[in-house]
């Protein structure tokens, strides 16, 4: 089974309506290896209230080959975020001598909290509530996964690319590009950019994540909205094994 691509925007949003709380967070997927052994993300509290964020880690992982929760270290564990603040939560990788080769993956779950508000009693509410009562609202929002993935003494990993596919009678998308990871065992974390070979129009763009193990295989889409109809047209997928892609891409293949 195929997985096709999510571009990801610059906030990662979980909100309970009814509760009114609005937070997010800057990143949900971190990268460390030999040149890069620390990183962050963002507690964001998008809202008018103060909002308590808590990190557990995710126990599921622990004991397993891949566990690097013994070799992260992270801070910190709660934050009480003013309203349209930001808290910075740090990541630091400190493998341990004699550690194999490999990619090792830490996973936190992001819960967040507001403040309760007491509210007295108003016209309409329960008759029979204490005339000096207050009742308390505690809203809750889901938890959010961030993944760390700890790369020890191994290249980054990389993806083939296949000929473009059409796809004619697809009302959204007018073609993808099939893409496989080398290493079905090892996650991909790049930069996919796709062009108009002629005129260099970017068509779809982003970061493109790939998880160790299950399905290696993935698509990168070109939708029909933004894909200029023209007859003799060719389009190329360029590929960096970084995210955000700086220089010259690792892979360019283009079809049409």
């Amino acid at each position: 089974m195929t997985k096709q691509i999510f571009i990801l925007g610059c906030w990662l949003v979980i909100s309970a309506a009814q509760a009114q709380v609005s937070v997010a967070l800057s990143d949900n997927l971190l990268v460390l290896d030999s040149q890069t052994r620390s990183s962050m993300f963002e507690l964001v509290n998008l809202g008018s209230e103060p909002t308590e964020f808590r990190l557990e880690t995710d126990k599921l992982l622990l004991g397993t080959k891949e566990d690097a929760s013994t070799i992260i270290r992270w801070a910190p564990a709660r934050a009480l975020v003013p309203a349209n603040r930001t808290v910075p939560v740090r990541v630091a990788a400190r493998p341990t001598p004699g550690l194999a080769a490999g990619e090792y993956i830490f996973r936190v779950g992001v819960t967040a909290e507001a403040k309760p508000v007491p509210r007295r009693p108003r016209p309409g509410d329960d008759a029979e509530a204490p005339p000096d009562g207050i009742s308390v609202t505690i809203p809750l929002v889901p938890t959010l996964p961030v993944t760390v993935y700890l790369r020890h003494n191994i290249e980054a990993p990389m993806i083939d690319i296949e000929p473009l596919v059409l796809t004619p009678d697809d009302k959204e998308v007018m073609g993808y590009f099939p893409v496989t990871k080398r290493n079905p065992a090892y996650s991909f974390v790049g930069q996919v950019l796709v062009l108009d070979k002629a005129t260099g129009q970017r068509i779809n763009s982003g970061r493109l994540h790939l998880g160790q193990g299950g399905s290696a295989g993935s698509r990168v889409n070109m939708p029909r909205a933004q894909t200029p109809l023209q007859a003799g047209a060719q389009y190329c997928l360029q590929v960096w094994d970084h995210f955000p892609g700086k220089g010259e891409p690792k892979l360019v293949v283009c079809g049409g």
